[in-house]
């Protein structure tokens, strides 16, 4: 039962136990997910499909975050990227990363809530 304020988001983190709680939690209220362990599978992911969301850790193996946001954004400039961490970062990390189109940020841990304030309402 698919409406349009479905959303196709991708979880981008290289701990698969955060994806697949991503996966869990947001495929039960409706919405496609998909994730990727690495920059690499993330970048092929975008270029295949657009995505309204993508969450993105702010360390990845392989290729820097900043790279793999840039990408992302200027495959779409109309996807919402948010930068999910579990380190404490700058205010001047933060900013660039912003600058190169970061939507929002995200502290872990989390919970689904946090998570659910960052999608647009889906009543």
């Amino acid at each position: 039962m698919e409406s349009p304020k479905d959303l196709n988001i991708l979880i981008v983190d290289d701990e698969e136990m955060i994806c697949e709680m991503f996966v869990k939690w947001l495929s039960l209220r409706g919405h496609k997910v998909q994730y990727a362990l690495d920059g690499k599978k993330a970048i092929r992911l975008a270029k295949q499909e657009t995505f309204d969301f993508v969450f993105l850790d702010i360390v990845m193996p392989g290729i820097p975050t900043h790279e793999i946001l840039e990408e992302i954004r200027e495959i779409s400039s109309s996807t919402k990227v948010v930068i999910i961490t579990g380190k404490l970062i700058n205010s001047g990390l933060l900013n660039e990363l912003k600058l190169k189109g970061a939507s929002d940020f995200l502290q872990k841990p989390f919970k689904l809530d946090d998570v659910m304030k960052l999608l647009p309402d889906q009543d």
